[in-house]
């Protein structure tokens, strides 16, 4: 595995998981990022990062009112000692620039945008087992994820990611959790991740490799509705 500095990606690949995580790397990037993703725990931990910091974006943010000498040394320096009609404006004049200005500059770097798909979880635990996992639906990156939290990965046995769309009963292969790795990354394609929203996740124990039929054959360990709500366990 090359070194975490050896990448064509402007700005590095740390850099690269702030837009990877935003969707804003052209197709080509993204899947060199996604590649290299599932081999790169440091990476994973940067994504992560990037996710929870984004998420904070969101969170409401509860009004200050300033000190009122703070006011009246504006408008004394704007307009003297005179407080006439547009003297008296002033305050709503400064919110409407403040306002105008941050969502120009959230707009325009795109770290805010119009409304899209929400991120998606599903918490996937196994008592018995000690099993620990939790499911993750980025549709900016069309990404689907578990990280593994805990418990042992069975031997000589695989276990297999499947989604059940809304309304349906046939479970559709995701694909595998990868053994020995904290976090399994699986990029899906467009008709596959249409029927993500709304779908239950379920994790089935399976020969190694996987199912031979295409549907679970063994026995079925965890399964969870995807979610908007961001799990206590981020």
């Amino acid at each position: 595995m090359t070194g975490r500095d050896e990448t064509d990606l402007p700005g590095g690949w740390e850099a690269a998981a702030a837009e990877y995580v935003l969707g804003l790397l052209p197709e080509a990037e993204a899947r060199a990022f996604h590649a290299r993703l599932g081999q790169d725990r440091d990476l994973q931990r940067d994504v992560e990062a990037w996710q929870d910091y984004f998420s904070t974006l969101t969170d409401e943010i509860a009004p200050v009112a300033p000190p009122p000498q703070v006011l009246r040394r504006i408008e004394a320096r704007l307009y003297g000692r005179r407080r006439g009609f547009g003297s008296s404006l002033l305050p709503y004049l400064l919110g409407a620039v403040t306002a105008g200005a941050l969502a120009w500059a959230a707009l325009t770097t795109g770290l805010v945008g119009p409304a899209e798909d929400p991120h998606l979880y599903a918490e996937l635990r196994v008592p018995d087992r000690g099993l620990d996992m939790l499911a993750h639906w980025s549709p900016e990156t069309g990404t689907f994820m578990v990280r593994w939290d805990g418990g042992d990965y069975p031997d000589d046995r695989a276990l297999q990611i499947w989604v059940i769309p809304e309304g349906a009963e046939t479970p559709l292969s995701v694909g595998l959790i990868a053994r020995g790795e904290g976090l399994t990354s699986i990029w899906l394609p467009e008709d596959l991740a249409a029927q993500v929203p709304g779908a239950t996740v379920a994790i089935s124990e399976e020969p190694e490799g996987g199912s031979p039929t295409g549907l679970p054959t063994g026995p079925v360990l965890a399964s969870g509705l995807l979610d908007a709500r961001i799990p206590a366990s981020l």
